[in-house]
């Protein structure tokens, strides 16, 4: 019997199999995408994909050997990071929930963000982590399109972001700032919703700062940024915009992230900011990157015959046909490509394609205006750049993306990567940073939590009603009251 080494039987058609055999979740989302795909392309759906990967497992290898001048795709190891690297720093976790308490909108009502704060190596409990709150009422918000499914998200959004910037003002020694998700999302499909009022982002800013200066100083920083340079390339009443003191979202949310890097800039050192992402479905990375290369070297020998001929097709001709009928993700091919303790290298990530016209009314205005969104678009006062890379935590996980802003570099992301991989390992059947699993069950509104409080919200309006003393003031009190709880109240959550 053949003897191999680990490496050896990697690169062998039967270690590729007994990988994938290896990884459940592999084989399950294979199995869901060879019966969605064409039914031409279903016999040996498997076998096929298992001998592309071995292809470029090969290539990979050759290429990390010398033996290969360019590789399909560069791979780093963070597998020898440990926690002496990092004692005694500072961390601090970032997630936002939203409850759903049905009355008679179908708003959700209930926000919170919540950050939870560490300090390695701290044998103290009450000085190694901390817990902080961040709540909004969507009901109070009188801009923002209720209307529209993705009226949460902008003010999620918006909400984390604020929690992201308190958390780095209060925080002076801030090492890492770890937002659970995508650090900037996919921008485009946000535009077009009514400007925020002013006592929307009062409303904001008074859970950000105490301080009614820091409050003030942040939305003239933004007004005078908008007045001078922004809204005029944005729409031809500038000039009301800014004397109705309008905000419209998504320029106030690039300007909270240009706050973000401005502050952590000021630091030194710079605190590490990112975003990481768990089941992603961006294929991004494999289409412009990883199979573009694949591509072109099929070009350079003349083999571009070479998945048609492996799936009995003749249409696979460019990285978009292939991804498109073969139904790959990022995280699937990475899966299948990185080992445990591997990160891939970066890109920059596409956040901004879809800014461009679009329709928007103003607050107390029935029409619309059309507002010109492409001037938020990397270059100027807009969004910042994004790149971003995978990390391979372990064989049962599909590899997590981590997000940063481009201008802090590549030495920047091989950190966040080394720390991803490390806080992730202490849940290693889940292969997600422990931090933020833990800031995701405490910003979390619960059903059973919000059950409870549309009944007492419903026991306080009939007993108003009864007594003729309905007050808007009572009532947000409950309603603060519901996204407050405890600090821990989700360790107190009903049993199953």
């Amino acid at each position: 019997m053949t003897q191999y080494t680990s490496q050896d039987y990697r690169l062998t058609e039967e270690g590729v199999q007994a990988d994938l055999q290896r990884q459940p979740q592999l084989l399950m989302k294979l199995a869901e995408n060879a019966l969605t795909v064409a039914e031409s392309l279903r016999d040996n759906y498997f076998k096929n994909t298992a001998k592309f990967v071995l292809a470029l497992r090969k290539a990979i290898y050759l290429a990390n050997e010398g033996q290969r001048l360019e590789s399909p795709l560069k791979t780093y190891s963070v597998g020898d990071v440990n926690w002496s690297e990092f004692q005694d720093e500072v961390v601090t976790f970032i997630d936002g929930g939203i409850g759903r308490v049905q009355i008679s909108s179908q708003v959700p009502i209930l926000l919170r963000v919540g950050s939870y704060c560490v300090r390695t190596g701290e044998r103290q409990l009450t000085k190694r982590e901390q817990f902080g709150y961040y709540p909004v009422i969507l009901g109070d918000l009188e801009g923002g399109s209720k209307e529209r499914k993705d009226f949460p998200d902008i003010v999620r959004i918006t909400a984390e972001l604020l929690g992201g910037l308190s958390a780095l003002e209060r925080t002076p020694d801030l090492n890492v700032l770890m937002f659970h998700g995508p650090l900037v999302y996919l921008m485009g499909g946000y535009a077009g919703h009514t400007p925020f009022t002013e006592s929307d982002i009062d409303l904001f800013l008074n859970q950000y700062a105490s301080d009614p200066a820091v409050v003030n100083g942040l939305k003239e920083k933004f007004l005078h940024e908008a007045f001078v340079d922004l809204y005029p390339q944005m729409t031809d009443r500038a000039d009301e915009w800014v004397q109705r003191r309008l905000f419209e979202p998504l320029a106030w949310i690039s300007f909270l992230y240009r706050q973000l890097i401005l502050v952590a800039r000021n630091r030194k050192p710079t605190p590490l900011i990112m975003g990481v992402v768990e089941r992603g479905e961006l294929r991004e990375f494999s289409e412009r990157v990883l199979l573009e290369r694949v591509f072109h070297g099929l070009r350079v020998k003349g083999r571009l015959d070479y998945f048609n001929q492996m799936y009995g097709r003749t249409d696979l001709k460019t990285p978009k046909s292939l991804l498109d009928k073969l139904g790959y993700t990022d995280a699937l091919l990475m899966a299948m490509l990185l080992r445990p303790g591997e990160y891939s290298e970066q890109w920059q990530i596409n956040k901004y394609e879809g800014l461009r016209q679009g329709n928007v009314s103003l607050p107390g205005e029935s029409g619309t205006s059309t507002v010109n969104f492409s001037p938020l678009k990397p270059g100027g006062i807009g969004f910042p750049k994004v790149s971003g890379c995978y990390v391979h935590v372990s064989e049962t996980t599909e590899p997590v993306r981590v997000e940063m802003f481009e201008e802090f570099g590549k030495d920047q992301l091989a950190g966040a990567a080394r720390r991803v991989y490390l806080y992730s390992r202490l849940l290693p059947g889940y292969g997600f940073p422990v931090g933020l699993d833990i800031a995701d069950k405490f910003a979390h509104v619960p059903a059973w939590l919000t059950d409870a409080y549309s009944k007492l919200i419903r026991h306080h309006l009939g007993v108003s009603l009864q007594r003729g003393e309905i007050s808007d003031n009572e009532m947000r009190r409950i309603l603060v009251q519901a996204i407050y709880m405890t600090h821990r109240d989700w360790l107190f959550r009903p049993t199953s």
